[in-house]
């Protein structure tokens, strides 16, 4: 069967509430895994729906990135941040997997309609996976809590990656890296990183990030959200050869 083109997807903001109770679990479990190793740690803290950590804005961050910049604000020496960060990404990964909060207890922490538009995808045949500065662990973990897990498990990560780009271009190559393909995202590095991998973006104005900062990015098409079928029409228009060409960038 031919599919009309892969589909990524973006997690916290694009399909999960900011500041839900899955992030905040999430990002207090990154602060014990980074206390785990350099003895100390900061909360993360959010306002109007942004994340901070030490009055960094962590818009757009991986979790690598998230953690390095932390241990950077901590004065580790610049030559032992690669080594801290990949023990704070295992200390992470080793929280998340002993965790007991699993199952479908999260799915009030989802956006409306995001399910409804993986699953008119999948009916159109479209693969569909993830492109979050998520570490892997910790973004199947949320697919399980939301009960999302049976449409999204592949992707493109943030266990090692500080780059939107990388996470993308990993996002690409593990739904089979050819044919047209859309990132659905809510920042404005969504955007930028989409089109470094050839991608066009639809950007959902459910973070924190306005439309007209969207758009300002070069946002392909921007939506106020994934409900009814706005979406699901700006992402299959996407899809096709000439919409791909003539809106990346």
């Amino acid at each position: 069967m031919t599919h009309p083109g892969f589909v990524l997807f973006d997690l916290d903001g694009t399909l999960i509430r900011p500041g839900a109770p899955v992030q905040r679990l999430h990002m207090a479990t990154m602060a014990a895994a980074i206390a785990d190793v350099c003895g100390v740690a900061e909360e993360f803290r959010y306002e109007g729906g942004q994340l901070f950590y030490a009055g960094i804005d962590l818009a757009g961050f991986t979790d690598a990135g998230t953690v390095h910049a932390a241990l950077r604000h901590h004065g580790v020496p610049a030559g032992r941040l690669p080594q801290l960060t990949r023990q704070v990404m295992d200390a992470l990964a080793a929280r998340i997997g002993g965790s007991t909060a699993d199952g479908d207890t999260g799915v009030g922490d989802l956006l409306p309609g995001c399910r409804a538009l993986l699953e008119a995808l999948r009916g159109h045949g479209c693969p569909l996976g993830m492109s979050t500065g998520n570490a892997r662990s910790v973004a199947r973990w949320k697919m399980r809590r939301t009960g999302l897990a049976d449409l999204l498990h592949d992707g493109g990560f943030g266990d090692g990656a500080r780059d939107r780009d990388d996470v993308v271009a990993a996002g690409v190559a593990a739904l089979g890296g050819h044919g047209p393909g859309v990132l659905v995202g809510d920042t404005a590095k969504d955007v930028t990183a989409a089109h470094a991998s050839g991608l066009p973006c639809l950007a959902v104005a459910t973070g924190a990030t306005p439309p007209d900062e969207l758009r300002a990015a070069g946002a392909d098409a921007v939506v106020a959200d994934l409900g009814g079928s706005a979406a699901l029409d700006a992402v299959l228009r996407l899809l096709t050869p000439v919409a791909s060409t003539e809106g990346v960038r």
